[in-house]
């Protein structure tokens, strides 16, 4: 089959027609992962696909439910409801011609476009989509992995819920975040909100500032946030030890020990490796390096996307391991996708940035982009609204907004 790898695609709203030049038997496309990139990516290549047509379309994923990871924190104030910011992946694509695999991928076959499971079938594919995302940094400081939660998933999620569950008891609680970027701030000023005058809260990092990453406004108001709370917070302290008591670090020249009640971990993520020989070309930083148009160098028919893969992003290295990078990257790889079965060519992908957003406590965050940042409850409106477009399928953004719209309490799931 021809591949035209560059060039332009067809506008936006091009659907893909069964009476395009493509091969006569069916095309499978394979979609490893259902995190931001692999989920938008399907959702996108069902809705350009005109009936009848001879595409199928897998999805591989583990999970049974989709995670919207950046109003994860919204849960521990119970501002949002689980079933919310995690929808099912059969109600989302119940009405698609997107074949979900409940299965964990585990080994890529290159030459012999294979993808073996863990319990189902090996798929066969001709186009492949790797989204498989991040995982957290495997901990290097002793104790750290076993008397420390991580936040990431609904998961991780429910499992600090029952945690703090097990603390209702107590008149004080102490804990401790481990991490000044942006999920360490974020847990930090919700689960202040959470504990009130019972919660005293501690941010340790190595170092010399919170929100490194991001611009000077925004980590201004994350400190106001923090200030306003009570806040504990150490920069440039290096962390040497973990126990179920406490943490140990070292702070201005001094070791310090701070006990803790619940400890969380949040010290970054790394991207997922390749399922395969890895014979790869790769950045430092452990990504697939890729073509402007997502594909792998050597291989045309392998798109990778999202935190696998670095990239391309104006005026900077590469674009950011976020989910605001990985949304934009899945309807992007669907049209090329298309493109490039049709024997079409195919659009560089570029990243736009859009703003940064964090939420800094119950019904308070701080929405800065494009020359303006927005903080309190404003930006906690503009936050939820922005995040409200982005949920995976429009019939689940009519189904939230009826509910918030009706006056319902998070704690219950309305009626289907």
């Amino acid at each position: 089959m021809p591949f035209k790898p560059f060039a332009t695609v067809p506008g936006d709203h091009a659907v893909f027609r069964p009476s395009d030049p493509i091969s006569k038997r069916a095309v499978h496309v394979c979609i490893l992962g259902g995190g931001f990139g692999g989920l938008y990516c399907a959702l996108a290549l069902h809705r350009r696909l005109g009936k009848g047509s001879p595409v199928r379309i897998t999805l591989v994923e583990p999970r049974d439910r989709f995670n919207f990871t950046p109003l994860l924190y919204e849960l521990l104030t119970r501002e949002l409801a689980p079933w919310e910011i995690a929808p099912a992946y059969r109600d989302l694509l119940k009405h698609t011609a997107v074949d979900l695999r409940q299965d964990w991928a585990e080994h890529i076959d290159l030459a012999q476009q294979t993808v073996t499971l863990r319990h189902g079938d090996p798929l066969t594919y001709d186009y492949l989509v790797v989204a498989l995302g991040s995982q957290m940094r495997p901990p290097a400081t002793p104790g750290s992995q076993s008397h420390t939660l991580p936040f990431n998933t609904l998961h991780d999620a429910e499992q600090l819920e029952r945690r703090l569950g097990e603390l209702d008891h107590l008149p004080k609680v102490q804990v401790v975040v481990a991490g000044a970027g942006p999920s360490g701030v974020e847990l930090a000023c919700k689960l202040s909100d959470r504990l009130g005058s019972r919660g005293h809260v501690t941010v340790v990092d190595r170092r010399g500032e919170i929100l490194r990453s991001y611009p000077a406004r925004l980590q201004r108001a994350a400190a106001r946030a923090l200030a306003k709370r009570g806040v504990e917070v150490y920069l440039n302290a290096a962390i040497d030890a973990v126990d179920a008591g406490g943490l140990t670090f070292g702070y201005e020249g001094k070791p310090r020990h701070c006990q803790a009640d619940l400890m969380l971990w949040t010290v970054g993520t790394v991207p997922r490796s390749w399922l395969g020989e890895n014979n790869l070309k790769q950045t430092p930083f452990g990504q697939c390096q890729v073509r402007p148009t997502l594909q792998l160098p050597d291989y045309d028919n392998i798109f990778v996307l999202g935190d696998m893969a670095a990239m391309p992003a104006p005026g900077r290295e590469r674009a950011p391991t976020t989910a605001q990078a990985a949304y934009q990257a899945g309807p992007a790889v669907a049209k090329n996708l298309l493109a490039l079965i049709a024997d079409r060519p195919l659009k560089p992908f570029v990243y736009n940035h859009l703003g940064d957003m964090l939420t800094l406590g119950q019904g308070e965050a701080v929405v800065c982009g494009f020359g303006l940042c927005i903080t309190g409850r404003l930006g906690a409106f503009s936050r939820r609204w922005a995040y409200w477009l982005r949920l995976p399928t429009m019939a689940h953004r009519w189904r939230v907004l009826r509910y918030r719209l009706g006056g319902n309490s998070s704690h219950s799931v309305p009626t289907k």
